[in-house]
Parts: C-alpha cells; structure tokens; sequence
C-alpha cells in the first residue's frame, strides 16, 4: 500500500514563506492600502513604536503619523513624495506611544501590481546615541587642549591688571574706588572662567585611592552648608551610619563633582527650599549618591544637552561645570541620570562601582 501523499498548494506555501520572512525580518514593517489604513504589522515594528499591533491594525496611519516629532509641513511633503513617486525616505524622531524619544529611518516604497505600500522602519537610536557619545568625547578633548594653551596668556596680564587696581584703589577717590570694585569683580570673574577650563583641560587618570564616599559626601556638605544657610535652604542627607562605602578613585576630583552639583541644586532654589542628599546600595556591587533639589528644573528638551560643552541655562554660567563631571565620573567607571520636572525640581543620580573587598 502506497503511502498518502500531501500535496500543498505553491500559492498557499508562499505564502506561509512570505508571512515568516515579514514577521522576523529584522527591521519593522508594516502593510498600508491606498486610503491609509494599517493592514499589517511585524514583531519588531511593535517592538519599535512600543504598541500591540492589534490597537493599529484597522486603523488609519494618522495614528502612527502623529508620532512623529517633526512639524506637519514636512509629513505632508513626505506623503505627497509617496504617493506621487511611489517611494519616500524620512529621518526622524518620534515618540513611542510608552512615550520614549527614538531615532528611526523610514522608507516608504509602493508595491508593483498592487495598492499597498509597504513601510519599512529602522531603529537609528543606538547608532545616534553612540555619534552624541562620541562627539561629546571629542569636544572634551578639544576643550582640553584649548584650556591649556591660553591659561598661560590669560593668567599673566590679569594678574597685572589685579595688581595695578590695587595700587590704584590707594590713591583713588570715592567715584573711582567703586569702579575699580567693579573692575576687580570681572577680574574675579574671569579667574572662576579660567580655574573652570583648566578643571576640564587635566587629565582624569590621576592616581586613586581607597576611601569612603560616605565620608567625602559628609565632609562636602559640611563645606556647602554655609552657603545653602545663606539662600534659605536646608542640606538633608539620608543614609545608613553603620554602612561603609568604599570607593577606588581621585578624592579631590570626585570632591569637585560633589560640591558642584549641591552648588547648582543651590543656585537653583533662589526661592530657597530643602536638598536631599541619599547614600545608597545598588546590589552589592554599586553604590548611589542622589542629589535632588526643589528648584526651578529643566526643560525636557535641554536635558540632553546639560552635559554638552558650553550649554548652560544660567545667565553666568560657562557651562563647563557638568561636562567636567561628566567626564570625571566616566572615568571612575560610573554614570550619572538625571530626572528633572520644571518648577518641581532636578535629581542628579551618581552612580559608582564600590571597591572590591580583599
């Protein structure tokens, strides 16, 4: 007796192929008909917008459209592109319906013998993320090397200008020992510009020690207290005494970042207010100082830009305080996020690898 044979029908089996290919394949598509609704959707397109593919499919494209950062005019240019020519390419931001800012491609191509369109989407985030990363890192070296080669020519005539006001200051009248006050302001100024370029030109690779962070962050905002007592503002730190936090790093470096980043909180609350400074575990292996005021925030468009050379939101800022601490906590091997709410206030989150023991 023969054995039955199963014959499966060439159309049905290409189909079956080309289903597979569309769900795995490793970009996100999706399937629209000619008046814009959504017919299909892959894996890694629901994976890309943050969404089942179930709350799209039937409806109009609108809906993936309206995620998109850039302005009407330029969707309306790349529809019509589409439509005419039959194919259209986009780069762009959008923000997935979970809400996250994502960098993508987007290549639109009409299929032959049909009214569909198939919309293919390439996950550009990581890519973007890393030419940011590394053009911040150049940035960094290029400040660094500026800072070195004009610190000698700026240092010398502005010590003879501070000398010379000085002298002066005896043998002025009234009128004029108030300009010279002025005067000796700027010099003051321009000598905090210049100390801040030449923090950033050092190199970060100074030799480290073992120490405890907890006792650094204490020592750091018995430093700053005066200060915040000045603005109305109270330091509340919060960790376990008992705790020891041992940390392989530069202490005058790592003191740096911590006394800058109280300061902004500070310069921050001019209404004044209360920063809480937490000590804390992460695991066993690492360890979070947060930092987290109640002052004035930062937009959600500049959070990205905080760290960036030059960038600064205060009107006498170098902006050159955060990317110095930037780069001082990468080099200890750590990170810093940071959560900002505008007229709520900012948490900066270092975090650091704790020592190994021995």
């Amino acid at each position: 007796m023969r054995g039955l044979v199963k014959f499966v029908p060439v159309e049905y089996e290409y189909r079956q192929k080309f289903e597979h290919i569309f769900q795995f394949f490793s970009n996100g598509l999706l399937l629209i008909d000619e008046e814009g609704i959504v017919l299909e959707m892959n894996t890694q397109m629901e994976e890309i917008l943050q969404i089942n593919k179930n709350e799209v499919i039937g409806y109009h494209a609108v809906k993936i459209m309206d995620l998109f950062v850039n302005s009407y005019e330029s969707n309306k240019e790349f529809i019509a592109k589409a439509l005419r020519f039959g194919e259209a390419e986009l780069c762009t931001e959008i923000l997935t319906f979970l809400g996250d800012l994502k960098y993508i491609y987007i290549k639109v191509s009409k299929q032959e013998d049909s009214n569909i369109y198939l919309v293919e989407i390439h996950d550009e985030s990581e890519k973007i993320q890393m030419k940011k990363r590394l053009n911040h890192t150049e940035s960094l070296s290029t400040i660094g090397q500026l800072a070195a080669s004009i610190a000698h020519e700026i240092r010398n005539p502005m010590t003879s200008l501070k000398g010379f006001t000085q002298l002066l200051h005896q043998t002025t009248n009234e009128d004029g020992k108030r300009y010279l006050a002025v005067i000796n302001e700027e010099i003051k100024r321009m000598e905090e510009i210049l100390t801040e370029f030449l923090e950033v030109s050092k190199p970060t690779n100074n030799k480290f020690n073992s120490f405890d962070i907890k006792e650094l962050i204490l020592e750091v905002a018995n430093f700053m207290a005066p200060q915040a007592l000045m603005k109305n503002i109270e330091l509340i730190i919060s960790l376990t005494p008992e705790s020891k936090f041992k940390f392989l790093g530069d202490k005058n470096l790592m003191k740096q970042v911590f006394m800058n980043s109280i300061k902004n909180a500070i310069e921050a609350m001019p209404k004044g207010g209360n920063i809480f400074i937490t000590i804390s575990n992460i695991g066993m292996k690492d360890v979070c100082i947060e930092i987290k005021d109640q002052g004035q925030g930062i937009e959600a468009d500049k959070i990205d830009k905080i760290f960036d050379p030059f960038f600064t939101t205060k009107s006498e800022g170098t902006g050159l305080g955060l990317s110095h601490s930037i780069q001082v906590i990468k080099s200890h091997g750590g990170t810093i996020e940071v959560v900002s709410e505008v007229e709520v206030g900012t948490s900066f989150k270092f975090i650091l690898p704790l020592q190994k023991e021995i």
